[in-house]
């Protein structure tokens, strides 16, 4: 029997057996805890669990209303249950019980200050970071003024700098004066600068030291520790970064703005004019994680259980203490609304999880056995579910910071390295799961993030979960240490919508054995690979959609970035881009499909690199965004080795091109008769795949199908996602009448009744009963909810936004696919060439080829060597230069671009110049004679 089965079942066993406490917003600390003379608080509770834990079975009921905590609530080992006889705290049924880490301003005193402001003395000490009117989150005051129509990176929220140290830990960075606020700030030292990585792989917060007008420049204090990496706040024109400031009392201008004043402790509110500000509830999260689990392996807090919660109102973390992570980009603050450390067969269960500074759920260090199940996961500041276990657990540990911020040597390092298998100490998340749940819109202050993270973990599943709305990953794998995921039956899609070069799936793999990117025996040593990639990370029975331009650089489906290895990809339906394997080895990818406009990513594989890619439907389809031109190729390798073939295992997968049926290209310039002269691909065929019913999701091979021919399975399209009420399909625009089809809750018993409404309102037991299909002829908010007999509401609420267009329009790949041939005008390029020959070496503008980008490591400026000719490209041969060199600078002048590097030769001619070039996250000087 599994262990979760065991879980469940000994739990329902020992209901009937438990002894039931009852707490209540009307209730009393003194009474004695039962139905009629509840508990008042949370705190009560926890009194009480230390008599009975471990002793008897104990579960306490919850009834309908708010619990506010004063300070974090603490579960050591002397709270835990047993298999036998667990500790539950669980909501009545039917009853919406939210448990806030906030405080309620009550008795304040308004007066009016000015311009439609009001202010208000507050408890001396206090400090809070967010403030809620009436349960709606307002705005510190910031510049600029918050984008409601669109508050993500890039919206009237967000100015670009035009310059700036772009080094961690950033000193300044520049502002257009004629863009920046123009008001006087008497105390600057109060704003928080929240600005994007030169890069996009995230964004950063940084105390303002102070401002200097006559530079215009903002001055920088302490910060820059949310992420990993060297790249800082900089960069110019279109790539530069995207910041807002909050936290200045002069930018205090417009309605549901707030400023808190710590010197003369006095809150600063501006409402809307229409509001009666005496009658306002007014709230602030005073508290940072509202419930945390901590044992140790020795004495493990155990058999504890949390059900139908809402968990609200957490203090924000970006200026609390984060730490590099490995050697993936991330860099992550220990802390969550429930926290685990030291925990065993503890879970979450049917919890909502909204309106946090944090994260969610996160299992630091050692933890086994936990699940976070059936549970929503909305409007986070950071990640919804971390497992991330301890560096002291890891034989060989090194981070970017090491290399990039303290100036060590990795090679260095590595000297007497550890060569054990595994890990070195229990202290990581093991056999935790993850599963049925709901993540969307999270990421609101942090966007280095993720629906759920793994790091230093070990077998952890995440399986039938929706994620989608994020300015990153779905799912983030951060390093190898030590497979054994499953990640199976999740739909994702919206991901990656502020920041560039990842996928909604994305992967490191920087372990012992990645010495740096290249690719090459140097700098992979595959015999050292399964010391830590222990056992195989699994990705199955997944559909993953990219709709949209990518922001810096390619956005991958399923992105295998350096050193990822040991996976095995089977089984998923990738829309709208496809797979990429960087630098790995051990990967298999088959009976897969993709359908898009984004040819396959491979790039940099090691040689020998038993990679296998088999029995694989390969679509093209459309133009990738913003390129205007119907893509040709299948593939598009970068640096692949040209002594040996890629991979002994490349076949029997179809190809089908419906830009160019007759024409297509497997990699550019070769049909698939040339590929298979390589060796590639002998058994496979061009040929259309047949689809059941593309419109309606439906990517069934239909039974004619000629890849069912070649070995292709068919596997179920609508196992995608969460098991909850569902809306199919799921929210966008239509033109005409629109058919919807609600699922209920896989949990529903019999007699059980979906409900819904179409006006926005919340489903209720007198709302209209779903028995048919429900028909749409106009823009409609629908949500649904599932119903037990006795009219409790089981799982969440599912909600799906449609829009009544005059004219439907598709993305490029689908609306191909639909018309079966490209159709849409082609735009001729007008761009500067890519690339030119100076000199007898090929320079490419690194900066206009996001795949190149993303197979150099990110570097997203320069001029990348393609070539250098024997006879006449001397000059670059003679300095040391070779191919993959990317130059930066020239005399110590920015070279971002071949037009610059012209310029320089130029300005230099006849002189002896210093280069510097990068590659492989490293950089060097070169002196060359022109």
């Amino acid at each position: 029997m599994k262990l979760k089965t065991l879980i469940t079942f000994l739990l329902i066993a020992n209901v009937v057996f438990a002894k039931d406490f009852f707490v209540s917003p009307e209730g009393n600390d003194k009474n004695p805890g039962s139905k009629e003379l509840p508990f008042l608080s949370f705190e009560r509770a926890l009194t009480e669990t230390a008599r009975h834990a471990g002793k008897e079975a104990v579960t306490f009921w919850f009834t309908e209303g708010s619990y506010y905590l004063n300070e974090t609530l603490l579960f050591d080992n002397k709270y835990s249950g047993t298999l036998e006889k667990p500790v539950v705290f669980s909501a009545m049924a039917g009853t919406k019980v939210t448990v806030k880490g906030s405080k309620v301003l009550d008795e304040l005193k308004w007066e009016k200050y000015k311009n439609g402001i009001y202010v208000t003395d507050v408890p001396a000490g206090l400090s809070f970071d967010q403030l809620y009117v009436n349960g709606q989150k307002q705005i510190r005051a910031r510049f600029p003024n918050y984008d409601y129509n669109n508050p993500l990176r890039g919206g009237d929220g967000y100015q670009q700098v035009t310059d700036g140290t772009n080094h961690r830990y950033d000193e300044w960075f520049s502002f257009d004066p004629e863009q920046f606020t123009k008001k006087e700030w008497e105390n600057p030292e109060t704003g928080i600068v929240h600005a994007f990585q030169s890069h996009n792989w995230g964004n950063m917060q940084y105390r303002i030291k102070g401002i200097d007008r006559k530079e215009n420049k903002v001055l920088l204090d302490e910060g820059g520790w949310q992420l990993q990496r060297i790249h800082g706040i900089g960069g110019k024109g279109e790539k530069s970064s995207w910041f807002f400031i909050d936290n200045i009392f002069e930018e205090l201008d417009v309605a549901e703005e707030w400023f808190l004043d710590t010197e003369t402790n006095q809150l600063y509110y501006y409402p809307n004019a229409d509001v009666a500000i005496n009658d306002l509830i007014i709230e602030v999260p005073v508290v940072k994680d509202l419930i945390q689990l901590k044992g140790t392996k020795e004495n493990p807090v155990s058999n504890i259980h949390f059900r139908g919660f809402t968990f609200t109102h957490s203090r924000f973390t970006f200026m609390e203490e984060y730490e590099p992570v490995a050697r993936g980009d991330w860099a992550i603050h220990r802390g969550g609304a429930v926290f685990m450390e030291g925990a065993e067969n503890c879970s979450v269960e049917d919890c909502s999880f909204n309106e946090l500074g944090g994260n969610g759920v996160f299992m630091s260090a050692y933890n086994r056995n936990n699940q976070v199940k059936n549970c929503a996961f909305v409007s986070l500041g950071e990640s919804g579910v971390c497992f991330v276990g301890s560096p002291k657990a890891v034989r060989f540990y090194q981070t970017w910071d090491d290399k990039e911020i303290d100036g060590k040597d990795w090679n260095e390092m590595r000297k007497n390295m550890d060569l054990e298998p595994g890990p070195k100490t229990p202290d990581y998340p093991k056999n935790c799961e993850v599963e049925n749940c709901v993540m969307h819109d999270f990421g609101n202050v942090g966007k280095q993030v993720a629906g759920v993270y793994i790091s230093m973990s070990h077998k952890i599943r995440v399986s039938h979960n929706t994620i989608y709305n994020c300015p990153r990953a779905g799912i983030c794998i951060n390093d190898g240490t030590w497979g054994g995921h499953i990640i199976e039956n999740c739909d994702i899609w919206e991901t990656v919508r502020e920041t560039g070069e990842h996928g909604p799936f994305n992967s490191w793999g920087r372990e012992r054995q990645w010495l740096s990117g290249s690719g090459s025996n140097k700098d992979f040593k595959k015999e050292l690979t399964l010391l830590d990639a222990i056992d195989k990370v699994i990705i199955r029975n997944n559909r993953i959609a990219n709709y949209r331009k990518s922001i810096s650089a390619g956005n991958w489906t399923i992105d295998l970035d350096d050193g990822s290895s040991n996976f095995e990809i089977y089984n998923n339906l990738n829309l709208g881009s496809t797979i990429k394997l960087r630098d790995g080895v051990l990967r298999k990818v088959y009976n897969n499909i993709t359908v898009s406009a984004v040819p396959l990513g491979w790039h940099v594989w090691p040689e020998n690199s038993e990679d296998d890619v088999y029995q694989n439907v390969f679509v093209i389809s459309g133009a990738v965004p913003g390129k205007g031109e119907p893509t040709k190729q299948f593939a598009r390798p970068i640096r692949l080795p040209s002594t040996a073939k890629w991979s002994s295992n490349y076949d029997y997968n179809l190809y089908w091109n419906v830009n160019f049926p007759e024409t297509p290209e497997i990699i550019k310039d070769k049909s698939l008769k040339q590929w298979q002269v390589e060796g590639y691909d002998l058994n496979a065929i061009i040929a259309d795949p047949l689809f059941v019913d593309p419109q309606n999701g439906d990517y069934s091979l239909s039974k004619n199908s000629p890849a069912l021919q070649l070995g292709f399975k068919n596997f179920p399209m609508d196992e995608f996602g969460h098991e909850m009420t569902r809306i199919l399909p799921f929210g966008g625009d239509f033109a005409e009448e629109l058919r919807l089809t609600l699922r209920a809750d896989s949990r529903m018993k019999p007699n059980g009744t979906i409900r819904y409404t179409t006006d926005g309102s919340e489903p209720d037991n007198q709302s209209p009963i779903y028995n048919k299909e429900i028909v749409l002829n106009a823009s409609a908010l629908v949500k649904a909810q599932s119903f037990d007999i006795r009219g409790n509401a089981i799982g969440f609420v599912n909600e799906a936004q449609f829009n009544k267009v005059d004219v439907l329009t598709y993305p490029s790949w689908l609306k191909t696919l639909l018309a079966g041939k490209y159709d849409d005008e082609i735009i001729e390029k007008t761009e500067e060439a890519l690339q030119e020959t100076i000199m007898g070496a090929l320079f490419v503008n690194i900066g206009d080829d996001p795949d190149l980008i993303d197979a150099s490591g990110g570097y997203n400026s320069g001029c990348f060597i393609r070539s250098i000719d024997a006879e006449n490209g001397q000059m670059w041969l003679k300095a040391g230069l070779a191919e993959t060199w990317i130059i930066q600078q020239l005399n110590g002048n920015k070279v971002t671009n071949i037009q610059e590097l012209k310029q320089q030769l130029k300005k230099y001619r006849g002189q002896t110049v210093k280069v510097i070039a990068v590659r492989n996250y490293g950089s060097k000087e070169f002196k060359i004679k022109l």
